[in-house]
């Protein structure tokens, strides 16, 4: 699947946005982009989030298998759905890793 700029600009924004907040992100490469597949796995300390990034039109016959992964927190974000992106980045705080 190819993305557009407008897929790239939306990851661009979560990604930014995460890293700013203490997240690592680990994004696919657009090269081996498949719809299925998690967009970014972003890590701070122990949390874990894995995230699939979409733009359009919610169909609910299109989302993807979040159960794919146990345990892991899912998410399915559209650019409407900012501030529940916001609200999960900041829900937790970063752990003190200060020795």
């Amino acid at each position: 699947m190819r993305l557009g700029p407008e897929q790239f600009a939306w990851n661009d924004r979560v990604t930014t946005q995460a890293r700013q907040l203490g997240w690592t992100a680990y994004a696919q490469t657009s090269t081996n982009n498949r719809t299925a597949d998690p967009a970014l796995m972003l890590v701070r300390g122990p949390q874990l989030l894995v995230v699939w990034l979409r733009t359009g039109r919610r169909r609910p016959d299109r989302q993807p298998d979040v159960d794919r992964f146990p345990g892991a927190e899912t998410h399915v974000w559209y650019p409407d759905d900012w501030p529940n992106v916001i609200g999960a980045l900041v829900a937790r705080p970063a752990p003190d890793v200060r020795g």
